[in-house]
């Protein structure tokens, strides 16, 4: 095996990349294909069917793959949003809500926006006052899943909102999609961002938009041009024919579809849900033994990814090597939470017996860790 190679053994709790199945991973070796082939233009039509089946909302939207990570998605689904001279209203309550911003300002539209602690999730009132004050506001943009924290945004209550506005509601689902409720039926989003990875367990390098026929397929086609290559309008146009305007990660679409295969087999949506439930009162049970206190309170959690304060005298480089070094890999703090706290995360395919041991490797690193400090 290659040094550079991972452990078998090796369990990822970062939210990204996820650990995947064998058959995933296997479906990795269908093949060589060209996209220009019918047999990828079937491949392609099965998955923008599945996608939106899977996810609940098959009347409703449509899909748009995207050949790139997550934040491809986020800066598709951004750019084609706003209308000529309108705004871009954004929730920024964590880094990837001050991504889209960031994303926004960098193709010179202009954004309002709603601020919240990063501890707090976003008040919909607050929207819904920008929105009544500013005609100008064409979409209103939020994170569901803040893995800066771990942290849910109230999602349905903004959509309720924003339904009565001219205005389209982007979602950006990337770490929610299939793990959290409310069912994406329920928020009425317009432009909804997933990927394969994370909550569908396929491999990273493809992801999604979902667009509403109610109004995100027309306010993509009436924004002006802002991208070549993340051009919603023209990847809906060519996919609708069977077509992809650019070359695609033809491999790791042979994944995705091998991922929904299995996630619908095993119950879909709601027994998903129910896996990500059971998972996090797994390892909470045994941070709250263990002493760590969790950043988010608990009405507030999400179900995938805890955010720990370090324990006192510990960095999170040298306990990411202890942990590492008994087969599993956190994730370190963001941004101001750097050098405060970690992050565990639950996504993807992972035995139920590992994060029962979890409890004891983390005991053990810490107890060692104390121990080099001469404790």
């Amino acid at each position: 095996m290659s040094d550079l190679a991972a452990p078998d053994d090796l369990i990822l709790l970062n939210p990204g990349p996820a650990c995947t199945s064998p058959g995933v991973r296997a479906a990795l070796l269908r093949g060589d294909l060209c996209h220009r082939e019918p047999e990828f233009a079937a491949l392609l039509a099965r998955l923008r069917t599945s996608i939106t089946r899977c996810l609940g909302v098959p009347d409703t939207h449509e899909t748009v793959l995207i050949t790139g990570s997550g934040t491809a998605a986020m800066e598709t689904a951004v750019i084609g949003s706003v209308r000529a001279g309108r705004k871009l209203l954004v929730v920024n309550n964590g880094v990837y809500g001050a991504r889209l911003l960031a994303m926004a300002e960098a193709h010179g539209i202009e954004t309002v926006v709603v601020e919240a602690p990063w501890t707090t999730p976003v008040d919909p009132v607050a929207i819904a006052d920008r929105l009544r004050s500013d005609g100008h506001i064409d979409a209103v943009a939020c994170v569901h899943h803040e893995t800066t924290t771990g942290m849910l945004n109230p999602i349905a209550e903004i959509g309720a909102i924003v339904r009565d506005h001219e205005a389209v509601f982007l979602v950006d689902a990337i770490s929610s999609t299939a793990i959290e409720s409310p069912d994406l039926a329920e928020v009425g989003a317009d432009i909804i961002c997933g990927t394969a990875n994370k909550g569908l367990h396929g491999i990273p390098g493809v992801s999604f938009l979902l667009l509403s026929t109610a109004k995100g397929v027309d306010r993509v086609a009436a924004v002006p041009r802002r991208s070549v290559y993340l051009d919603p309008a023209a990847q809906l146009a060519a996919q609708r024919a069977g077509d992809i305007p650019f070359t695609p990660a033809v491999q790791t679409c042979y994944a995705l579809d091998e991922a929904i295969t299995e996630y619908e087999t095993a119950g879909g949506y709601a027994a998903r849900v129910r896996l990500y439930r059971e998972r996090a009162a797994v390892v909470r049970a045994g941070f709250a033994r263990l002493g760590l206190p969790v950043l988010i309170e608990e009405p507030y959690r999400a179900n995938s990814v805890t955010a720990l304060e370090l324990p006192t005298g510990v960095t999170y480089p040298a306990l990411h090597d202890e942990l590492k070094h008994r087969g599993y890999v956190i994730y370190a703090g963001q941004g101001r939470l750097s050098r405060t706290h970690f992050r565990i995360a639950t996504m993807g395919e992972i035995p139920l017996p590992r994060l029962v041991e979890l409890e004891g490797a983390l005991e053990e690193s810490i107890r060692h860790l104390a121990k080099a400090r001469g404790e």
